[in-house]
């Protein structure tokens, strides 16, 4: 009995040796035993050493060592030993041709990943792939059997394959958008892209106040064609001057003439914005302050008697501190200038509710520095006091200043209306449809919008369209616009109907309510936007 259980550990023991070592000779004939097509005998190699001599290039000794020019596979006399450590060679090469290269390097062509040269009797490979880590140490036998193990369970190892996710793609997972491929090709009838600038100077690019100046500018479209090109220009002091060019005849050059005032700030001038949009009504607006114009776009002016400040207020009146809706009334501004002289008064009044406004434009008195302005509120308009706004003064420089409530004497300006209806809230609108949800550029859509009014009624219907589909980087998205005129009229409902013209080449894609702005008789004015739960759905596709 004791002998039967001292022979048992034994032979369990001499069994298990045994088994590890058959099972890590046969693992290791299977990972590095060379391919059937790789084995050929002692005289078959000799052979083709004899018939198959080296390249000239070889060193000395290297006669007998032949060159597999089909598999880029160099063989000699070596030892089964040596055979397999060729082949174990070979092996971890291809395995490396066939690894991808790190994100963000070239691949080798595949003329230079398949050349080698022989030297001295021994493969010297050197693939060109990037040396991004030295290779791993060959693993020992314990970690072949364990390997050996896991790969015969799970069904061998992960290789690269087409399946794998590629490094980088499109796709914004943060914002949940795409980018726009820049090598997609373009489709011909869907224009998303804004006009782009090219060339753009003054001639001249030096003038004397009094005198004008001409802006050039080049500037192409890929699909639609430029359809308008405008902005404004700035002097030293701040004054603004507006322009808009036009086309000259069929060539890319749009020209228009610039009017320098007379005692105009001295100094440089530039373009202050340039907006240009093409015939899909794509746009894009340049900015001079952040660095999107040449410095092409500025021209000096020379001025004998520069006027670099605005007109100051030096007092403002009504005529009557109260009146009634639909009656007139006056208020009356006094305001200086040190050079040129105030060339334009202007000024708003805000309701008591602040959903109405009355604008009202001045004219000078007698030369003097005293100008009369005409208040004339329509009827049935909120009751109440008018606070005075703003009031806006240009001097004959175009220098502007703009005085706000924050103004004492802006401020005390209050003007009490009465009117029969005391309509202080805007319209409502009830529905916001459009004809087609679904075209084919060009065409017309037609919009239909059912709006009420408390009292007073609805005077007017305008909005847009905005497309919401991918851009171009910094390009602004199209819109396109709307004006409805009233069809009918119900007990409380009024309706109204307009045409919105889709042009040619309008990118395709779904296009949103983007604002709706609906007025009353009263001025009262009311914006609804995609926030609101009535325009929040309406949309067409153009396809």
């Amino acid at each position: 009995m004791r002998f039967r259980f001292s022979f048992l550990p034994t032979f369990f023991t001499i069994l298990a040796v045994a088994f590890v070592v058959a099972a890590a000779v046969r693992i290791h004939s299977y990972s590095v035993a060379p391919p059937p097509s790789l084995l050929t005998s002692t005289h078959e190699r000799t052979t083709q050493s004899t018939t198959r001599p080296a390249p000239s290039a070889s060193g000395p000794g290297d006669a007998s060592v032949p060159v597999n020019e089909s598999a880029g596979t160099v063989y000699g006399t070596e030892s089964v030993a040596d055979q397999r450590r060729v082949a174990e060679r070979e092996q971890r090469y291809n395995e490396l041709l066939k690894t991808p290269p790190p994100a963000g390097s070239l691949a080798p062509p595949p003329a230079a990943a398949s050349s080698q040269q022989p030297h001295g009797g021994a493969m010297n490979v050197k693939p060109n792939v990037p040396a991004a880590k030295p290779p791993q140490e060959k693993p020992g036998i314990l970690s072949r059997i364990g390997n050996a193990i896991v790969n015969a369970v799970t069904g061998g190892p992960k290789s690269m394959t087409s399946s794998q996710p590629a490094s980088s793609n499109n796709n914004n997972a943060a914002t949940g958008t795409r980018d726009k491929d820049p090598d997609a090709p373009k489709d011909p009838n869907s224009d998303t892209t804004p006009p782009s600038l090219g060339m753009i100077q003054f001639d001249p690019p030096l003038v004397h106040d009094g005198e004008e100046t001409t802006l050039i500018i080049t500037a192409s479209d890929d699909i639609s064609g430029v359809r308008t090109i405008s902005g404004n220009v700035v002097s030293p002091s701040g004054a603004l001057q507006g322009f808009a060019l036009q086309k000259e005849g069929e060539t890319g050059r749009f020209l228009t003439r610039l009017q320098i005032p007379r005692d105009a700030a001295e100094g440089v001038w530039h373009v202050n914005y340039l907006n240009l949009t093409d015939n899909a009504s794509n746009s894009v607006t340049l900015s001079y302050a952040q660095g999107m114009l040449p410095a092409t776009s500025a021209f000096r002016v020379q001025s004998s008697r520069s006027d670099t400040t605005a007109p100051a207020l030096k007092g403002v009146w009504l005529d009557r501190q109260q009146m009634k809706a639909g009656e007139h009334d006056s208020i009356f501004v006094q305001a200086d200038d040190d050079k040129s002289g105030v060339n334009l008064v202007s000024g708003v009044f805000i309701s008591p509710s602040k959903f109405a406004r009355i604008g009202f434009g001045c004219r000078q008195q007698n030369e003097s520095n005293t100008w009369s302005c005409d208040i004339m509120p329509p009827g049935n308009v909120d009751c109440g006091d008018w606070q005075l706004e703003q009031i806006q003064l240009q001097d004959k420089a175009n220098n502007m200043a703009a005085i706000r409530s924050d103004n004492g004497m802006i401020a005390a300006v209050k003007l009490n209306i009465i009117s029969d209806a005391c309509d202080s809230h805007p319209p409502v609108v009830e529905s916001i449809a459009v004809d087609n949800t679904r075209v084919v550029a060009p065409t017309m859509i037609n919009v239909t919008v059912q709006a009420s009014d408390d009292a007073s009624g609805v005077a007017s219907v305008s909005g847009h369209f905005v497309f919401t589909g991918k851009m171009d980087k910094g390009a602004q998205p199209p819109r396109l616009y709307f004006s409805c005129r009233p069809t009918g009229d119900q007990p409380t409902v009024t309706t109204w109907t307009g045409p919105l013209p889709v042009p040619d080449k309008a990118a395709k894609g779904v296009w949103k309510l983007g604002a709706l702005q609906v007025l009353d008789k009263a001025n009262n004015l009311k914006l609804y936007s995609q926030s609101d739960p009535i325009a929040a759905n309406v949309s067409f596709t153009v396809q």
